[in-house]
């Protein structure tokens, strides 16, 4: 298995990966063959203002001397205010072109020591050499996972041999955890902005930032958790969803699942709204998600409130469509910010710990 990623041959790439015609700007395959997809107006209009954010935010940076040191494995190191103006910038979307380090930076909680990875580059390398117990089932789940991205698609091609080898090492890493099928798709998202050994420290980072140990380790007790909260907040933020999901027996492990073991990746919404997500994952941590599912359904109330059991759950299985991200982002800034929520939060985790000590 570890030989066919190891000795691929690249005339064995497909003939759609040796051309960038037909790919969007993240590298989604838009089109097969030699078909030209004609990109809709209002994908236009979202690529026209991130490359104009992207230039402020060169100016920004240039104008206030952020920039600490370049970096190693293609990572700049910079210096950001850590202030509500910063964090401002980030709500209304981190330009893609930024998001390496922008990421980086808030996974770490405003650290520049990208030095002090050189500790686990080399732990990366190391863990490289060790047999995983969990390498069939990651080797069986990476074809499935993110197909329509360009560097995916070849079986055993570099992209894939890049996810399989930060899957395998992080198995090793955190042996507890060892792998999860969901890790997948967060693995491919971190490969698109980083180095195959900086995806795998970003991995880790993530892991400290969020507490994903406890979303993935036996029993999910993260998981569990979140179901709670989420339907808590339901209760005090959409309501009438609330009840007639309540009337329909329809409940939050029915559909969001998928969204909290996947982080909101795996076609839960269109790519573009992922990464708003994830610029507010990376700021605010694995809170900000009970918000996002909040949203999400509000997001849609009418339709949900006019669907049966069926339909509801069609719709929030499949890719829900977000034609407005920042509309949606407002929405979930606007619960998360308000006064007491965290305070909230701390007590509804501590009402559901209890009461799951209680029925041990």
């Amino acid at each position: 298995m570890i030989y066919d990623y190891y000795h691929f041959n690249q005339s064995n790439l497909r003939k759609d990966e040796k051309f960038s015609s037909n790919v969007d700007k993240y590298g989604f395959v838009t089109s097969e063959g030699k078909k030209i997809k004609v990109i809709p107006t209002q994908e236009k209009k979202r690529d026209k203002k991130d490359a104009k954010r992207s230039l402020k935010w060169a100016h920004w940076v240039s104008n206030n001397k952020l920039v600490v040191r370049s970096g190693n494995f293609g990572i700049s190191s910079y210096k950001f205010p850590w202030d509500s103006k910063f964090f401002k910038r980030i709500s209304k979307g981190i330009p893609d072109s930024w998001r390496s380090p922008v990421w980086y930076y808030l996974a770490t909680n405003g650290s520049t020591d990208t030095e002090f990875d050189e500790d686990l580059v080399k732990t990366y390398k190391d863990l490289l050499k060790l047999p995983s117990a969990h390498e069939r089932q990651i080797d069986l789940d990476i074809p499935r996972t993110l197909h329509s991205h360009i560097m995916f698609r070849t079986r055993y091609g570099p992209g894939q041999r890049a996810l399989f080898d930060v899957l395998r090492a992080f198995s090793n890493y955190d042996e507890q955890v060892g792998y999860c099928q969901g890790m997948t798709n967060i693995a491919t998202i971190l490969l698109m902005y980083y180095t195959e050994e900086y995806a795998f420290i970003m991995l880790t980072k993530m892991f400290t930032k969020c507490n994903l140990h406890d979303l993935y380790i036996p029993g999910f007790p993260a998981l569990m958790e979140s179901f709670y909260v989420q339907e808590k907040l339901m209760n005090k933020y959409a309501y009438k969803i609330f009840v007639h999901f309540k009337n329909l027996q329809i409940s939050s492990t029915a559909y969001a699942t998928r969204w909290y073991i996947t982080l909101f990746t795996s076609d839960v919404v269109p790519h573009h709204t992922l990464l708003r997500i994830w610029d507010l994952l990376m700021l605010y941590g694995f809170d900000i998600l009970y918000f996002v599912a909040v949203a999400l359904l509000k997001y849609n109330e009418a339709i949900l409130l006019s669907s049966d059991f069926d339909r509801a759950l069609t719709m929030l299985s499949s890719s829900i469509k977000v034609t407005d991200d920042d509309k949606l982002t407002k929405k979930i800034r606007k619960m998360y910010n308000k006064k007491g929520t965290q305070k909230l939060i701390v007590n509804l985790k501590e009402e559901y710990r209890n009461q799951s000590h209680l029925s041990i």
